[in-house]
């Protein structure tokens, strides 16, 4: 089953992350495959499409971006349930990890229209 060119982009931006914020560097090998096999899939993608390279580039790094952001986000609740981070925050740290999301969902959305 092939994945539509959004997905590819997605994921493989995350797992982009995973390499770059992960210490294992027994994970990050099996990453790096993934990554590979991700990028692969979009170059036989673009072969059959009428997308352009540099679309390619600037749709993963918004994806990117946007991912990076919930990441982080993310990682603030995890790191503030561990020093009790109060109830206010954690849901103010959930509606910005919410439109974060959006963005993401749009950049998607953007992309499909487009391909």
């Amino acid at each position: 089953m092939r994945y539509p060119l959004d997905e590819l982009l997605d994921k493989r931006s995350i797992v982009l992350l995973k390499i770059e914020r992960i210490k294992d560097d027994d994970l990050k090998e099996r990453l790096w495959k993934e990554f590979s096999d991700y990028t692969v899939a979009i170059w036989q993608y673009i072969e059959e499409r009428t997308c352009t390279i540099r679309q390619i580039e600037e749709w993963h790094k918004e994806l990117y971006e946007s991912n990076g952001k919930t990441w982080d986000l993310e990682a603030n609740i995890r790191k503030g349930q561990l020093d009790h981070m109060s109830l206010e925050e954690v849901g103010k740290t959930a509606i910005k990890i919410r439109e974060s999301n959006g963005i993401r969902v749009a950049i998607k959305s953007k992309i499909v229209e487009i391909v």
